[in-house]
């Protein structure tokens, strides 16, 4: 696994972008983080930057890394600024001028663990936890002017069926 310095690529993208004026946040790796690529935390005394650890056994691990680092640093920069630092259209304008995402395009989600039937529609709905009570969203939307109804509770089918793509 490759190791890289945060704080000198953070240090490149602020000058480059940022004319120099941001302070050093914390900046870390997460092992935590699956679905994000990264996350700003404010904080008025020390914000801190995380970047996913995984990022690093990515076969374009320095992109990813630079492209995440670039858009935290958005939300940053923002916080810095006395501004809303979410996803608003001065963040959208930064974005783009620095050709930086607004996805992770490498997430790692969590395999799913149960798939329940209705066996009024024969919907199979994958899920990672398990459900209790659940009914079809669609068959008490269709019948039961969209309440809740317990005719079209959900049953966890006998093994995990993984219904085709499409």
């Amino acid at each position: 696994m490759i190791q890289f310095d945060l704080v000198r690529i953070f240090t490149e993208w602020n000058l480059k972008s940022f004319e120099g004026i941001l302070p050093i946040p914390e900046l870390r790796w997460n092992s935590r983080l699956k679905t994000s690529a990264g996350r700003f935390i404010p904080n008025r005394k020390k914000s801190v930057i995380e970047i996913a650890s995984y990022l690093l056994d990515e076969p374009n691990a320095e992109e990813l890394i630079r492209d995440t680092l670039g858009h935290e640093i958005i939300h940053y920069w923002l916080w810095e600024m006395k501004q809303p630092y979410g996803h608003t259209p001065t963040f959208h304008e930064k974005m783009n001028e620095l050709g930086v995402s607004r996805y992770n395009s490498v997430p790692k989600h969590r395999p799913f663990k149960y798939c329940y039937v209705c066996k009024h529609c024969d919907q199979k709905i994958l899920v990672r936890k398990r459900l209790q009570g659940a009914a079809c969203a669609a068959c008490c939307n269709l019948h039961a002017d969209g309440k809740y109804h317990q005719n079209f509770i959900l049953e966890v089918a006998s093994h995990l069926e993984i219904p085709e793509a499409g």
